[in-house]
């Protein structure tokens, strides 16, 4: 019809499918939508490279929950459509990975080497990705829900319901993991950490929240269920500096309060700044300055290690502008406030305005694990059971690698296949995308994840396989054929303070 958008009549004939119950038949690909027990509508994605190519039905699930000021997009690096001619020409670092060799989706997309996602379904894993409440873009973003979200909310909230999903849909038990604050939302969820429903719905109606409280069996029947932990520079104790200790900084991040980082770049940055060199030229000044100010006055300025987050020369210019352009998402103000008071303490506690008698305090308290009524997951990291792997960066910005080793790795309940090491050359940021994960990062999970598929199944009395073999076999190729792994050893390495 002349004068009417194809948009227009898919959305009005959708509106139509919706009002008779109906789903459209256009909904994004691998979209599934879950409910919170608050009534919050969530928002996932299955990921398969395109419509053409098969989920990994059958496969193992593998559930990933991204970092504070991120979405799901950290997880998914490709070339958005509008960006083809900004991305054109773009050539991938050689040796490439021997399992991105010869691979279609590569090839017409080199910005696909950097997704782990597309790394996970290569191999022959099911991927599931989490844009938890108030994040995503277009009909991936996740409801907002309360304005006083905390950290404490995505952890406790949002991981139950979509981990349920993947085990209602496949029908397997998954391995989840999770960068930055995804690993604060897969401790939450290990430990079964809850809130009481009623009190919740209360706090909401008025102004506060209730505190967190420990549910020994049921963090005993998550961990049960869950086949291990995949920990990418995880959220525990950002050192932060005691310049941020100051009345006005905790007036300011104690106040319920939203930032749609979604919406202003979607709506206002990516349509208006259209330069393909703008958003890596300021990346790599801002960072690169950082990185030499570091190196030379760090030791004098305490601020400035806190800042080191992101490694330009582990990434590559266009994913600098992905990343800024896509995966920069929407946060509350108060998960800010969250992390300056863990960082300040460095004590992993629920949030300090947590509980009614705490609704109108300025600052949180100094810390009293068992006296003060506030709930630390620190405290309660031996609820962890599940194998697990930590995978960390360089840099000590955000994350530090003695603390994830001290009050994740040695804190949690051992088991004989809890591995970590430290990727030379990364920092917190670039570390899921940067260039030496497809060649070392990836591999390093992809191994281990196939050692517990395969201890598994020697349990289980059936053959030993990897998901490659999975993948081979969709693909139409012989499982028992060479190039899908580097053959990489993994190399559990213990480091010195």
């Amino acid at each position: 019809m002349p004068g009417v958008s194809i948009r227009a009549i898919r959305v009005l004939f959708g509106v139509v499918l919706v009002l008779c119950g109906c789903c459209p038949l256009w909904a994004a690909d691998g979209l599934y939508t879950v409910q919170a027990d608050d009534g919050v509508a969530l928002k996932m994605r299955r990921y398969r490279p395109s419509e053409e190519a098969p989920f990994r039905e059958g496969s193992q699930p593998v559930v990933l929950f991204s970092g504070i000021l991120t979405n799901m997009n950290e997880f998914l690096t490709h070339t958005p459509e509008e960006r083809k001619a900004a991305y054109a020409g773009m050539t991938l670092p050689e040796p490439v990975a021997d399992w991105a060799r010869n691979d279609p989706y590569i090839a017409a997309d080199p910005m696909r080497y950097y997704s782990i996602a597309h790394y996970l379904w290569v191999k022959g894993y099911d991927p599931w990705l989490v844009n938890y409440r108030g994040t995503g873009r277009g009909e991936f973003k996740s409801e907002r829900g309360s304005l006083m979200n905390t950290l404490d909310i995505w952890g406790i909230m949002d991981t139950a319901p979509c981990i349920a999903k993947v085990r209602e849909v496949t029908g397997i038990d998954p391995f989840i993991g999770g960068h930055s604050t995804g690993g604060f939302a897969c401790h939450a969820y290990l430990q079964g950490a809850s809130f009481d429903l009623e009190e919740l719905k209360v706090g909401y109606e008025n102004g506060y929240l209730p505190h967190v409280k420990a549910n020994p069996q049921l963090a005993a029947a998550r961990n049960a269920a869950i086949k291990g932990y995949i920990a990418i520079d995880p959220g525990l104790t950002p050192w932060l500096p005691e310049i941020i200790d100051q009345p006005f900084m905790w007036a300011l991040f104690g106040q319920p309060g939203y930032l749609d980082l979604d919406m202003l770049m979607d709506e206002v940055v990516n349509p208006y700044i259209t330069s393909k060199s703008i958003m890596p030229a300021t990346i790599e000044l801002v960072c690169g300055t950082i990185q030499e100010l570091n190196a030379e006055y760090g030791q004098y300025l305490s601020l400035i290690p806190y800042l080191d987050i992101w490694y330009t020369s582990d990434t590559n210019p266009n994913t600098e502008d992905f990343f800024a352009r896509y995966c920069a998402s929407a946060t509350f103000i108060r998960q800010l406030g969250h992390w300056g008071d863990i960082g300040l303490h460095r004590s992993i506690r629920e949030f300090w305005k947590n509980g009614i008698e705490n609704k109108d305090r300025l600052k949180g308290p100094e810390p009293a694990p068992g006296r003060d009524g506030y709930y630390y997951y620190d405290e309660h990291m031996h609820l962890i059971s599940v194998p697990t792997i930590a995978v960390l960066s360089e840099s000590d910005g955000l994350v530090k690698t003695d603390d994830v080793i001290e009050f994740l790795m040695q804190a949690k309940t051992p088991h004989p296949d809890d591995r970590y090491q430290v990727i030379p050359g990364t920092a917190h940021a670039d570390i899921p995308m940067g260039i030496t994960a497809p060649t070392i990062t990836f591999p390093l999970i992809g191994e281990w994840l196939d050692t517990q598929m395969a201890k598994a199944a020697a349990a289980e009395g059936s053959s030993p396989s990897s998901a490659d073999a999975t993948a081979k076999k969709s693909e139409g190729q012989d499982p028992s054929s060479d190039g899908s792994d580097g053959g990489m050893c993994f190399i559990a390495m213990g480091l010195t303070s």
